[in-house]
């Protein structure tokens, strides 16, 4: 009896503590309605994007499915049409790593949607390999950062006009990345001792300046980090049976649902308030539906230099 009492007191004990994990990183609980407003999502078809659209579909809401592949979009679409008949959806092609797909995206923006009143910059990516954009520019720059860039830039008019919020998906991964002007938008080697995607890390980062530059512009601009989630956005790493079990203490504590992650992206599309007072420079970032300062002092000469060279490499003025 006792071989099998401790056994369960230590599943018990495990159920309980990720209980209290999922619980310390919040839920959007606060009922809204949605209708006639109008989201653009990107990458809405799967993961963390797939679960924002659901959610703001539910509650009434217009939402632009901004999708790289459309036969996906249509079947995330029909499974959400499976858990609610609320709101409308509308599936436009966008790929970030090419610059004609993005303007071609905003024409249709411009020309059958300008009024909308948020754009959820959601779709990135990581790579293990050297990979470029349509353009040449390294993947994790160009679809992470120039992508979101020229598009937010391309409908910068609107957004002002309509007051538009703007959500930017970043990553505390941010806190250990470097922008480098030296080498802005070209593949550069892991450095040593590095662990992690540097490149991954350093195109989060530069969502956090791009922020902090729209900021100053007065745009409505908000930074999250939805944290570890259990999504296919590392599908490029192809992880083995034994990763999961080697890395079981980091699922147990830190690996979300995507739907819990998404939390963070809703907050910040629907609830999180900006203050002048308490974010004078937009050093904060939302983890856990909570403002949490980054550790990182960006300064103004490292922003304003990276929209400069930014607007460069996707032939802005």
């Amino acid at each position: 009896m006792t071989t099998l009492l401790i056994p369960a007191g230590i599943a018990g004990g495990l159920y309980l503590i990720r209980k209290q994990r999922e619980y310390s990183w919040g839920w959007v609980k606060k009922p809204h309605n949605l209708e006639g407003k109008i989201f653009i999502v990107t990458g809405a078809n799967t993961g963390l994007g797939y679960e924002v659209t659901k959610f703001l579909i539910k509650c009434g809401a217009t939402v632009i499915l901004a999708c790289r592949n459309l036969d996906r979009a249509a079947a995330a679409m029909k499974k959400i049409r499976e858990e609610t008949r609320n709101g409308t959806m509308i599936p436009i092609e966008l790929d970030l790593a090419s610059f004609e797909s993005i303007r071609k995206f905003v024409g249709i923006i411009k020309e059958k949607y300008p009024n909308f009143q948020c754009l959820i910059n959601n779709a990135g990516l990581a790579v293990q390999t050297e990979q470029t954009t349509i353009e040449g520019i390294e993947l994790h720059t160009g679809t992470n950062h120039i992508g979101p860039f020229l598009l937010t830039n391309l409908l910068l008019d609107d957004i002002k006009k309509n007051n538009a919020r703007v959500v930017i998906v970043s990553s505390k991964m941010h806190e250990r990345a470097e922008v480098d002007f030296e080498n802005f938008g070209k593949y550069t080697e892991k450095p040593r001792g590095e662990r992690s995607n540097h490149l991954y890390n350093n195109s989060k980062l530069m969502n956090f300046y791009f922020a902090k530059e729209l900021y100053k512009r007065g745009i409505d601009v908000h930074v999250c980090c939805p944290g570890l989630c259990n999504t296919d956005f590392f599908r490029d790493y192809d992880p083995k049976f034994y990763h999961y079990i080697l890395f079981s203490p980091v699922i147990l504590f830190m690996l979300r649902s995507a739907e819990q992650g998404a939390q963070n992206i809703i907050h910040c599309a629907l609830d999180n308030l900006n203050s002048d007072d308490k974010n004078p420079d937009k050093s904060h970032i939302v983890i856990d539906l909570k403002q949490a300062k980054s550790k990182v002092d960006l300064s103004d000469e490292v922003s304003e230099k990276l929209w400069i060279e930014s607007s460069k490499l996707c032939g802005l003025n």
